[in-house]
């Protein structure tokens, strides 16, 4: 029996203090510039069908829609910026595909008959249409990704690192 690592399925936002951030703000834009006067649209799906109103709010420190943890998503690269209820700055990435935690994320779109696509690093976790792949569905070796079965036409493969 293989071991299989249990991750959480949403990102996580720390305030100031390191307590897990409370009615705060993230504001998503346009690279390079900053998020709250430049924002792009901002979606809780991965198929970019579902909007999402900025700034995310957040609760124990998820992101949220209608008050559930929630991902969200954008179609392009993107600058990100986190603030805490009082407006203070937590976190703030111009160049974008930096997630909360400091990882990175790329993502590739699936065919229906792709099932090696490659990667800069080893994933630590694989979402297709924002659904976790458990680490049985796939390999990685050098540089490359190897599913066990071809992701579906058209479906968002993300890649977070």
């Amino acid at each position: 029996m293989s071991a299989i690592q249990v991750e959480t399925p949403f990102p996580i936002f720390n305030d100031i203090d390191g307590q897990p951030l409370e009615n705060g703000y993230i504001y998503v834009g346009v690279v390079n510039l900053n998020p709250i006067t430049n924002p792009v649209a901002a979606f809780f799906n991965a198929a970019l069908t579902i909007p999402a109103v900025q700034p995310i709010r957040t609760l124990g420190g998820y992101p949220v829609n209608s008050g559930t943890p929630a991902r969200f998503f954008v179609g392009s690269d993107y600058s990100i910026q986190v603030q805490n209820r009082n407006g203070s700055v937590i976190y703030t990435s111009l160049n974008g595909n930096a997630i909360g935690d400091g990882g990175v994320a790329a993502n590739a779109t699936g065919n229906g008959t792709q099932t090696i696509f490659a990667v800069t690093y080893s994933p630590n976790s694989i979402f297709i249409n924002g659904v976790y792949q458990n680490q049985n569905t796939y390999t990685f070796a050098s540089g490359n990704v190897t599913f066990t079965q071809a992701p579906p036409v058209t479906s968002v493969i993300e890649f977070v690192f």
